[in-house]
């Protein structure tokens, strides 16, 4: 027992010596388990081949997980060449030289649709997602049981399957399929996409700036620049939610904003707080007519080029069919054909684009009700709500030079003296106003609000 300590700590000196301090760590490094990265549980789902010394590659050689392998990289190479690389193509003429497309990007209804608003706008510096789809959590796949690891696996898979065929994702098919498997939420969809397009995932936060839950995570091609990605959960009719998330998006400057297979909700009056913070705050508009009503693109301020062919909406949307924007497509606005699908229109000869390029400044966003700004939600400062105040009785002349009303001395009783007839008090407003210094002492403010009183307690007059 005594005799081992002593022999170890040669054995370790020796291979010091053999191997320098940096060989003798690496080769600990290749023998202690380790706990997967974000990137190679990107590359483990998207099923690329992870590192030979990832706790992940011995599961990729399961049954469960080549099935899985081979699915996915079948879909991925579909949507590739059905429409991915023609949609790079048409970006490259037609967006690539506009300088606001390397700046914000503004994706709302897409969900994690992470690959469409890559392949229109792939040097954009930040991207933001919205969508109703909980951000959920990737749990370490090395963790998991087998029997778990294939449930989760394949619900992924189904989760993707009509994002990577049709081009969008549909909330009410994919919300169950994330839930049934471990990997839960948008976020397992996020990481798989990220890989697929061969992006490395540098760092992923949980944030919640405004109020709703979202993820934030650094990302980059080989060799390139860090970009960030958001995705927030949140709803974006009007509401507090809605104006929280816009003033913290209206923080961080104008930007372009995709709209896709929206639902057709923004011509509603609950959504026109999302309607209108777009059009004021866009420097580009690109989507297809499930988004802002082509009546509400101002000639003065707009400068528009559509695409493809005008077709009815899904039966399902056929409130949301557009006259105008139909005989749009008749006049010079008219710019060219469409070689891919877009949104609900799956077939390239039903697809529309509209892209909007806007011809005059912008217009900061200021919302219609007082939200809580940015800087104070990051610091978790609390709102001071203001406080109300109320006066009953004032004299019509400013507060600060109001006349005291005596009360020590009793006034005897008779008919009043025609100097202390009282005009009826005016009504003054109870509007908050800021400036402290401007009002009396409290004990004065509560003694001028009382009534003068005769020596037999009765108010007068």
């Amino acid at each position: 027992m005594t005799s081992r300590p002593p022999i170890l700590l040669l054995l370790a000196a020796l291979c010091l010596m053999d191997f320098g301090v940096d060989s003798w760590a690496a080769k600990l490094a290749e023998t202690s388990p380790s706990v997967s990265t974000p990137q190679e549980q990107g590359e483990f789902l998207a099923g690329l081949t992870v590192p030979r010394q990832s706790t992940l590659a011995p599961l990729q050689k399961s049954p469960e997980y080549r099935d899985h392998q081979r699915k996915l990289q079948d879909q991925w190479a579909y949507c590739k060449r059905i429409r991915y690389a023609a949609m790079q193509q048409w970006a490259t003429l037609h967006l690539s030289q506009n300088t606001s497309t390397r700046g914000i990007v503004r994706y709302l209804f897409g969900g994690p649709d992470f690959l469409n608003a890559n392949a229109f706008f792939p040097d954009a510096r930040i991207l933001v997602l919205g969508g109703l789809e909980p951000v959920g959590e990737v749990p370490a796949p090395e963790a998991l049981s087998q029997k778990d690891l294939g449930i989760a696996l394949k619900s992924l898979s189904e989760a993707l399957h009509t994002s990577l065929f049709c081009g969008y994702f549909i909330t009410s098919e994919m919300k169950p399929q994330l839930v049934r498997g471990s990997f839960m939420g948008v976020l397992p969809v996020l990481y798989t996409e990220l890989a697929l397009t061969g992006h490395v995932i540098n760092s992923v936060e949980f944030v919640h700036p405004f109020g709703s839950p979202g993820v934030k995570i650094n990302y980059s091609l080989p060799g390139e620049e860090t970009r960030t990605l958001y995705y927030f959960k949140a709803d974006l009719s009007n509401g507090k939610e809605c104006r929280n998330f816009l003033t913290w998006l209206g923080d961080l400057g104008p930007g372009v904003s995709y709209l896709k297979a929206a639902s057709y909700l923004l011509p509603m009056v609950s959504f026109s707080e999302t309607r209108n913070f777009l059009l004021k705050t866009s420097t580009l508009i690109l989507q297809d007519d499930s988004g802002i009503p082509y009546h509400d693109f101002e000639k003065e301020v707009w400068r528009i080029q559509l695409f493809g062919v005008y077709t009815d909406p899904l039966p399902i949307f056929k409130l949301g069919r557009e006259r105008e924007l139909e005989e749009a497509y008749r006049s010079a606005e008219f710019t060219g054909p469409l070689s891919f699908g877009v949104g609900y229109h799956v077939n390239s000869r039903d697809a529309n684009l509209l892209l909007a390029v806007r011809k005059v400044p912008g217009i900061p966003y200021s919302p219609t009700i007082t939200t809580q700004s940015i800087a104070e939600t990051m610091r978790g400062s609390p709102t001071i709500p203001k406080p109300p105040i109320k006066i009953r009785k004032a004299l019509p002349v400013p507060v600060k030079k109001a006349l005291p009303v005596p009360i020590r001395k009793a006034i005897p009783v008779g008919p009043p003296s025609p100097q202390l007839q009282l005009k009826s008090p005016q009504p003054v407003s109870t509007a908050y106003s800021p400036t402290v210094s401007t009002m009396p002492e409290a004990g004065t403010l509560q003694q001028s609000e009382q009534p003068a009183k005769s020596s037999k307690g009765k108010p007068i007059d």
